[in-house]
């Protein structure tokens, strides 16, 4: 009988009856139930569900097999294996075959989940050999275990834990203790970056590698040429920032040659790795006036972390002047604020961002800052303030990325000054006879949309291929003149993959009406246009790639970004520049662990 259920607990021993020496197999779902239910069924240790359990009372001893799980209410788990024993007198729980323990924050998540569901959301898995569990100190030990949660894959060769337990209303904390393995990040984790967001074939490469990634002892070797270690690396999975520590890095160069870590490396991985404002300040980028550098230092608390950044900003001349940038943001930037002045400009700047209804209703607010447009660009505006959604909308004729929708609705008002010179006289010349003319302050409303279809035409294989796509990009605004501005645009986009090249080309065709009081947002890119973007990877040290937009009917390029990557394969130097908007970006990443050989790690979960 399939799932048989055994409620091991003390009731159990007076109602068997039995020759002490016979093994009864199998034992009645019902009646076991019946007997323990009504007067002890608080008392029960653990429930066993098999293919077949059996009883030894004599040794007092549960076996079962096939499919055999059991919940662990006390430590909100679930294991799984092909057999599972438990000895009731020295509380001896052991697994073996296909072990797999589930634990989760939410205890009632785990009670219909079976051994091949997807996890869901709060729960972490950890696979193995053999398990040994003590359950009268929640301590185990676990062969060969894998460890799959939130950001990191873990091999190695021992797990010793123990479950601490705390007084009600405190949360109590697993403690697991893993012995020579190595570790694997489902995505490069930045450990200081700069918010350039630099794409290259590189950085995509690395990304869909820790998607995929698979970890085996193949990853634990003297032999690869470039390596990481580390003494200890330690990951809390009860915290949401800053939850990854390592400590005795080293990168290793052959068999002999190591390069130690100078500081003990803490960073974030899971959902909150990918946040605004981390890492210094180095560049034009933030538009506080002249270029601007500056460390960027922490300080978390439970709801988010807060940083400061003391600036150094260099102008023309050159004049040395000081600012200071402040930031806070939630995991995941539902909520982030960021807020600085420059002295050398007297230039104040703000960009805010809190989500009501995740992006179906937002609220933004940026004063002297980038607004990112997927139809216009890039463009800089003195102040908005605005009421948004966004969502994408998926059709049957479209690719994976589905449609993006966006309205929006708020104030807003020019500051010319943020413009270069040739960025000036480009959106001058759209916005016709008002020329640069006063700075435009009111109320606009916006709605536009973008999206590509499926491959019209596909061929080649994973390194080498080529697509046809159908690109459309649409806007439409109000504004409180009277005035309004269209723009449709669509036409064919080229995807090639051709080893370590990869671009996209699209041409482009424009239908254009109405116009804008705004500067900000003048349609600069005519009624035909090509936009190109594409790296090269030279090797695994060095990078370059360009985005640019070229004007067919009005002659010249409306954008013009260079951008480049180098540096050994977890220390990338970033560094672009837009000739059009005269725009610096400089940074660096540390991409630590392809994988990390470690000699201890300790996770809490």
């Amino acid at each position: 009988m399939r799932y048989i259920t055994l409620l091991i607990c003390l009731c159990i021993f007076q109602q068997v009856q039995a020759s002490p020496s016979k093994l009864y197999f199998p034992i009645a779902k019902e009646d076991v139930q019946n007997n323990t239910q009504t007067e002890l069924a608080s008392e029960a240790i653990i429930d066993i569900v098999a293919d077949e359990v059996s009883y030894d009372q004599e040794r007092t001893f549960y076996e079962a097999s096939g499919n055999a799980e059991t919940y662990l209410s006390s430590r909100k788990a679930k294991l799984f294996a092909d057999y599972i024993s438990y000895d009731t007198e020295a509380k001896i729980l052991e697994a073996t075959g296909n072990v797999k323990m589930i634990q989760a924050t939410d205890a009632s998540i785990l009670e219909e989940l079976r051994y091949d569901d997807e996890l869901p959301a709060g729960t972490d898995a950890i696979y193995g050999n053999y398990i040994s569990f003590n359950v009268g100190t929640s301590e185990y030990k676990l062969e060969e275990p894998r460890l799959y949660a939130n950001g990191i894959k873990m091999l190695a060769r021992e797990l010793k834990s123990k479950y601490h337990t705390k007084q009600e209303g405190k949360k109590s904390k697993n403690i697991l203790n893993f012995n020579k393995g190595t570790i694997a990040l489902n995505e490069p984790i930045s450990v200081y970056s700069h918010a350039s967001r630099v794409r290259t074939l590189y950085g995509f490469k690395q990304r869909r590698q820790g998607r995929r990634r698979q970890v085996d002892w193949d990853d634990v070797s003297d032999k690869k040429t470039v390596r990481y270690t580390a003494e200890e690396v330690y990951y809390d999975n009860t915290r949401k920032t800053n939850n990854l520590k390592i400590k005795g890095a080293r990168l290793w160069i052959g068999e002999h040659l190591s390069i130690p870590s100078p500081v003990h490396i803490t960073t974030t991985v899971g959902a909150a790795g990918n946040t605004k404002f981390k890492g210094p300040i180095i560049g034009t980028r933030e538009r506080i006036g002249g270029f601007a550098m500056g460390p960027r230092f922490f300080y978390e608390t439970e709801p988010g972390i807060f940083s400061i950044v003391p600036l150094v900003q260099i102008g023309n001349g050159p004049e040395v002047s000081f600012g200071a940038i402040g930031s806070f943001n939630t995991p995941g930037d539902s909520t982030s604020v960021m807020a600085g002045y420059g002295q050398l400009e007297e230039r104040f700047i703000l960009n805010a961002h809190q989500n009501i209804w995740r992006k179906y209703l937002q609220v933004d607010a940026l004063v002297n800052q980038f607004k990112r447009n997927s139809v216009f660009g890039s463009s800089q505006v003195g102040q908005l303030y605005d009421v948004s959604s966004d969502f994408r909308l998926k059709l049957p004729f479209m690719d994976d990325r589905g449609m993006r929708i966006r309205s929006a609705a708020g104030w807003a008002s020019d500051n010319n000054d943020l413009f270069s010179e040739e960025r000036r006289d480009q959106l001058a010349e759209e916005r016709g006879t008002g020329g640069l003319g006063k700075e435009h302050s009111g109320y606009r409303v916006e709605f536009e949309t973008d999206f590509y279809t499926k491959p019209v035409w596909r061929y080649g294989n994973e390194k080498y291929n080529f697509s046809v796509r159908g690109r459309s990009q649409a806007a439409l605004r109000f504004y409180d003149t009277g005035d309004s501005l269209q723009v449709a645009r669509f036409g064919p986009a080229f995807e090639t993959r051709f080893d370590n090249l990869k671009f996209e080309l699209a041409y482009l065709f424009a239908a254009i009406g109405g116009s804008s009081p705004f500067l900000f947002d003048q349609f600069v890119d005519g009624f035909q246009a090509v936009i190109l973007d594409g790296d090269y990877e030279v090797n695994k040290w060095f990078t370059i790639g360009t985005l640019l937009t070229y004007s067919l009917d009005k002659e010249r390029f409306t954008r013009n970004q260079i951008r480049s990557e180098f540096g050994p394969e977890d220390f990338k130097m970033r560094v672009s520049y837009d000739t059009i908007r005269n725009q610096i970006g400089l940074g660096f990443n540390v991409i630590f662990g392809d994988t990390i050989d470690f000699e201890r790690l300790k996770v809490k979960i």
